[in-house]
């Protein structure tokens, strides 16, 4: 049996119809008049009524044939330029998303970094009436300097320590110290002009976990976000939808600029992620359904692209303004432009079509041949009322699929299940090098900027492997690359001496990385059939996002096992 991923056609080619039997009328899946094309063919296990869960999958060659609708969706696309100037202009605006995505995304790396050592008064009274039997919270202080008791970040951070045993241990003891602590505490940075939510709030010691609730939080908002507007794209379109969103995220990002209470940051940042996702999304799917299937594969490694160009835009940024507030408003304002997409921006095709809307379709394809300077095709009604129909029937098809028939069969199951943990693992490992890229040796700024810089060849040799080996073949390479990458630099932490060849080893495994990205989405949008892909699809995105919900916890439990470890060492050495 062919892979899908190594040849040219898709998973998307399918042609249900419904057939009488002599029993019932059950939907019966057969191929078109010619069956040389390269389809999925869904063979159903028996003959009961209501949707079929099928068996296997069965994939002919040659691509070249496919059925009805899509092979007229396909010729459409393709006939308005190869790709035109619209379709260029289309990629520009859609794939640009990805710069407030990334923003965002990443933002945390920067408002949270930690200071080198923090600072607090505490009245020597109150101290000593907490039986510590010093007036400082560094028993290193000495005694005269009651207002200047410093700590270093890593014993503030992650507690474990003596001193932050006292800190903590103020707020049972004496309340009024702690409370007066708190108010005089200030944090060091190695630029005095860089502040954080660290700095703001003084989450240090016990309250460090509030650090990575605030990243948790953020991707509670895109889970949220990436199944909300998954269906209202459905009903409303994908413009109204992609404008809403950032019209929706434009004030949630401003405010967080001049927020003052930490859990009304919270909120702030749960909202922020919620519009992102919507965002991103919905500008894929729209990018996508644009795009003839020739050239997904380039533009799938071309976003990516952009993604990298992102990221060392944020670096610039972050470096130039290194006060959290004012890197988070110079990230949003930007936003305000992509307004103007709606003068331009076009609703989806394939869209219009399942909602029956033939004339709108009809303006938008004229639309678009009058900015690629190509004639109309005089026939072009008839054919959009037959493609209209064709979709309106497949989309009533789909509306018989829940979530279970994705595991129904031995072979969608696997399928199922093997992207889900891929799209999950992809954005876990992803973040999780990303916001402890603070912790490699070197210049963190430069860090990021280098590794943005040295994703662009990755994203364009990626392109290259997809159409010269298919889909499955880069994946596992980049996947096992990555893999074993993360194991050497695990092995090597804690030796100083081998600290420079362990961030070029973690940055190796960043690249692979960022090949993976290009090719999961790709390979997720052919592998799965036609009724069940958006199905399919929701599933994985909630797996996908559900790997930004725990990297920040498991960072954290990581840091205090670490540190843990640590102080029983110290303790047994006494």
């Amino acid at each position: 049996m062919a892979d899908p991923s190594k040849t040219g056609g898709t998973s998307a080619d399918i042609f249900p119809t419904k057939e009488k039997t002599t029993n019932d009328a059950s939907l019966k899946f057969t191929p078109p008049p010619d069956s040389a094309s390269e389809s999925l063919i869904l063979v159903p296990r028996h003959a009961a009524a209501g949707p079929p869960p099928y068996e296997d999958v069965v994939v002919r060659k040659d691509s070249s044939k496919s059925f009805l609708h899509l092979d007229g969706m396909d010729a459409l696309l393709t006939s308005m330029g190869k790709p035109g100037r619209y379709q260029v202009l289309i990629f520009l605006a859609l794939a640009s998303c990805m710069f407030p995505v990334v923003f965002n995304d990443l933002c945390t790396i920067f408002n949270t970094l930690p200071p080198e050592r923090s600072t607090c008064c505490v009245p020597s009274t109150a101290w000593n009436s907490s039986s510590h039997g010093s007036s400082h919270l560094s028993s290193l202080t000495p005694p005269a300097s009651v207002c200047n008791a410093s700590v270093a970040m890593s014993a503030v951070v992650y507690g474990g320590n003596s001193t932050c045993d006292l800190l903590d241990g103020l707020a049972l003891h004496s309340p009024e110290a702690h409370q007066l602590c708190e108010s005089t505490m200030e944090h060091h940075f190695h630029d005095p002009a860089t502040t954080s939510i660290i700095s703001e709030w003084n989450l240090v010691c016990g309250r460090y976990w509030l650090v990575s609730f605030a990243t948790t939080i953020y991707f509670l908002g895109v889970m949220t976000g990436s199944m909300f507007f998954g269906h209202l794209a459905d009903r409303v379109g994908r413009l109204p939808c992609i404008m809403a969103c950032y019209v929706g995220y434009l004030p949630f990002g401003i405010a967080l600029a001049y927020v003052q209470h930490y859990w009304i940051f919270l909120v702030l940042r749960f909202f922020v992620g919620f519009f992102i996702q919507g965002i991103q999304s919905v500008c894929f799917v729209l990018l996508m359904e644009f795009c003839s299937p020739r050239f997904r594969e380039i533009v799938g490694g071309l976003e990516g692209l952009i993604g990298g160009l992102a990221v060392g835009a944020l670096s610039g940024v972050s470096y130039w303004w290194q006060d959290w507030r004012a890197i988070q408003l110079c990230l949003t304002l930007p936003s305000i432009l992509a307004l103007s997409k709606y003068c331009f921006l076009r609703e989806s095709l394939r869209w219009q079509m399942v909602q029956g809307k033939v004339a709108e379709a009809k303006k938008t394809i004229e639309f678009i041949f009058r900015w690629n300077k190509l004639a109309a095709d005089p026939s072009l009604d008839d054919k959009l009322q037959d493609m209209s129909d064709a979709l309106v029937a497949e989309q009533q098809l789909e509306a018989d699929y829940t979530w279970l028939d994705c595991f129904r069969s031995p072979r969608m199951r696997k399928y199922t299940l093997a992207q889900s943990f891929m799209w999950f693992t992809v954005l876990f490992v992803t973040y999780g090098i990303s916001f402890s890229i603070n912790e490699l040796s070197g210049n963190l700024y430069l860090n990021l900027i280098i590794g943005s810089a040295a994703e662009i060849p990755v994203h364009i040799l990626t392109v290259y492997f997809m159409h010269r080996f298919g889909r499955k073949k880069p994946l596992l390479a980049f996947y096992g690359s990555c893999g074993l990458m993360c194991i050497i630099a695990a092995g090597m932490s804690g030796n100083i001496d081998l600290e420079t060849p362990r961030t070029a080893i973690i940055f190796t495994a960043r690249f692979c990385l960022a090949g993976s990205y290009a090719v999961v989405f790709v390979y997720g949008s052919e592998l799965f059939p036609t009724v069940l892909r958006n199905t399919a699809f929701g599933i994985c995105i909630f797996c996908h996002t559900s790997g930004g919900v725990i990297a920040p916890q498991v960072i954290l439990l990581v840091c205090l096992f670490s540190h843990l470890l640590h102080h029983r060492a110290v303790e047994r050495r006494r």
